[in-house]
């Protein structure tokens, strides 16, 4: 039994050694790793950690290269004149009186006003000697006729104009001149020569002759001018005759038409004794040497280095009531005022900078965008086409061949008349300026260059300014500054809404407009100029006042401490100065204002003698160093006041021409 359960326990043993021996002592191959399992939902985001430490500073980098030294700077410019005031006492009244002092850049200098020339002499200071026919061409403000001799009144005495007008220096060929125009029916054009001394560049007038101006059929009331950026002088002819109602005469107008003055002098210029009048042979004489197409133009006149001049009429640029041309930057485009009761403004743009004698004529379309009558105007800028022409197309019809007729009138124009029931033209004619005009087939450049105004409004321009006078340009704004005399007639028509183009506020005593400049462009996208006018806003104006009989101010009508009929106008560069004249029976004594365009401000410079107008203020930066501000004194006595030349202190007459200055270039 016992040996039994032995052997039970010895199998049972090896039974668990063979259990315990199927295990191997080392591990089995990895198996292939399986499919990652599908990802689980991302869990919650956990807390913000806290902020990390500054680092520490890194090192300083190396100095940089030096920069390029920029630009000098603009120097400091500012130009300020003392105020003369308003003349109180009879002999202040009588006498040229001018700003004694003037602010340049900071440094205060002594100034004056130096008379070149005074009507009736010959140099400065020298009285003419009118003696004979010969001498009288060297006596400043004599008229040459045609055939050189000097224009004589009705009783034989030579005939000495008291009308200076423009005038401006002109240095040629080492030498200097003054050439200056008359603003008389029969216009004269003198050539003065200038000494300069070198050391302070004060200015005298050395010797003057007068123009042959027949070359050009003579100069008809010559008024404001300006010179040209290639160192010319640009004329002009203001108020030519109305050629409808001169091709319609058929004898000597009556003594009381507005034309007798005019057509005697002309008459006289062309050698026709028209001391009483001119009968009917005469008249026909008259008709043949004379036609009002002949005026209206900018004359330009060119120096050699011995002063003689060679003139050029501008018939390309239009005809007009022409107060002056001024040419812009570009040397192409020209802007023309007309200074009369509803007239245009043009712009011409030539074919070719520095050269007048061809181009493209426009006028001013204005939209208004001040309300209508409430106030001085402001408005958008057009420039309606007025078409192409050459001087030599335009000379060629007033100068034809021998056995041609000249052109007249009705060479233009068919006219008809209103209906008088409707007020309507008719069919196929256009109301212009109260009259039923067709344009004649193929008549348009004639039309546009001989009829500027006309034609003008014709094509639908603003045909209403009145009296457009001196014109500026601002480089330093690239803005033009236009002088309205008496802001008034077409500029301030009263009906609310009666079709025309302009209708401001009545300003008796003027303003002066500022127009901003850019370029215009045509439908298809060219350019035409850079410089034309795209707006118009007033810019500084006068201000009715009524002073009381003891006030020392009685009997001006406009603020004697604003502008009063501002006329010519011409601005410095870089220095924000503006001069304006004025032409004014508000004023008992014309005055010459300097206007700061950054300020605002007003000072009065220069004042006339009783009855007197300035006339063409003009700057000229340079000539040999040295800066001068033309200013010309009018018919003293002439125009009011005139009985006042009798008295003790009475200055004369006789017209001025004088500068301001020297001051030193005013172009550096």
């Amino acid at each position: 039994m016992a040996r039994r359960i032995l052997g039970l326990a010895t199998s049972a043993l090896l039974v668990s050694g063979a259990l315990a021996g199927c295990e191997s002592p080392q591990q089995g191959p990895k198996g292939d790793t399986g499919q990652p399992g599908a990802q689980g939902p991302q869990g919650p985001k956990g807390d913000t950690g806290a902020p990390g430490a500054d680092g520490a500073p890194g090192a300083e980098g190396a100095p940089g290269a030096p920069g390029e030294e920029g630009a000098p700077g603009e120097s400091f410019r500012w130009l300020s004149f003392a105020d003369v005031g308003f003349p109180v006492t009879n002999a202040d009244k009588h006498a040229v009186r001018a700003a004694g002092k003037v602010n340049l850049n900071g440094q205060e200098r002594n100034l004056g006003f130096t008379t070149l020339l005074r009507s009736g002499q010959e140099r400065t200071g020298h009285s003419c000697d009118l003696s004979s026919d010969t001498n009288a061409a060297t006596c400043f403000g004599t008229i040459p006729t045609a055939n050189g001799t000097p224009m004589k009144d009705d009783s034989g005495v030579i005939e000495v104009a008291s009308s200076q007008d423009f005038a401006s220096l002109l240095p040629v060929g080492g030498n200097v001149f003054m050439v200056s125009q008359f603003e008389s029916p029969v216009s004269s054009l003198f050539v003065t020569r200038i000494t300069q001394e070198a050391g302070n560049g004060v200015v005298s007038a050395a010797s003057t002759r007068a123009v042959d101006l027949s070359p050009v059929d003579g100069l008809w009331t010559t008024c404001a001018g300006s010179t040209t950026p290639w160192n010319t002088y640009l004329s002009s002819e203001e108020y030519p005759a109305d050629a409808r109602a001169f091709f319609s005469l058929t004898d000597w107008p009556a003594s009381s038409s507005g034309d007798y003055r005019n057509f005697k002098a002309f008459a006289k210029y062309w050698g026709i004794n028209a001391a009483d009048g001119l009968d009917s042979a005469e008249w026909t004489t008259f008709t043949q040497k004379f036609t009002p197409y002949f005026h209206g133009f900018a004359t330009e006149v060119t120096l050699d280095a011995s002063g003689n001049p060679t003139l050029a009429k501008h018939y390309a640029m239009g005809r007009h009531s022409m107060e002056l041309a001024y040419v812009l930057p570009d040397r192409k485009t020209v802007l023309l005022t007309s200074d009369g009761s509803g007239e245009p403004l043009s712009m011409f743009v030539s074919d070719t900078a520095g050269d007048l004698s061809a181009g493209t004529l426009y006028a001013m379309r204005v939209y208004q965008t001040s309300p209508r009558g409430t106030q001085l105007i402001s408005g958008d800028l057009e420039w309606i086409n007025l078409g192409h022409a050459t001087n030599a197309e335009v000379r060629a019809l007033l100068h034809p061949a021998a056995g041609t007729a000249r052109i007249a009138f009705a060479d233009l124009f068919d006219v008809a008349d209103k209906d008088a029931t409707t007020g309507n033209c008719p069919t196929g004619f256009t109301l212009t300026l109260g009259e039923c005009l067709q344009v004649k087939t193929g008549m348009e450049k004639a039309a546009s260059r001989l009829e500027t105004r006309r034609y003008a409004a014709y094509l639908g321009a603003s045909v209403e300014m009145n009296k457009e006078e001196g014109i500026t340009f601002d480089p330093d704004t690239n803005r033009i500054y236009l002088a309205i005399s008496d802001v008034t007639g077409p500029m301030t028509n009263t009906g609310a809404d009666d079709g025309t183009h302009l209708q401001g506020s009545v300003n008796r005593c003027g303003a002066v407009f500022a127009m901003d400049v850019g370029p215009w462009t045509t439908a298809s996208g060219a350019t035409v100029t850079q410089y034309a006018p795209l707006n118009i806003y007033p810019l500084v104006h006068g201000v009715t006042t009524s002073y009381p009989a003891g006030s020392p101010f009685a009997g001006n009508t406009c603020s004697v401490n604003g502008l009063a009929s501002p006329d010519n106008v011409t601005y410095l560069p870089k220095y924000n100065t503006l001069i304006i004249g004025e032409d004014t029976s508000s004023h008992q004594n014309d005055a010459i204002w300097a206007f700061n365009t950054l300020t605002g401000k007003l000072t009065r410079i220069l004042t006339t003698p009783y009855g007197a107008e300035t006339t063409s203020p003009y700057w000229v930066p340079d000539v040999n160093g040295f800066g001068y501000l033309m200013a010309a004194v009018q018919h003293p006595y002439g125009e009011s006041d005139t009985g006042k030349v009798n008295e003790t202190g009475a200055t004369g007459t006789a017209s001025y021409i004088g500068v301001f200055g020297p001051f030193p270039s005013l172009k550096k």
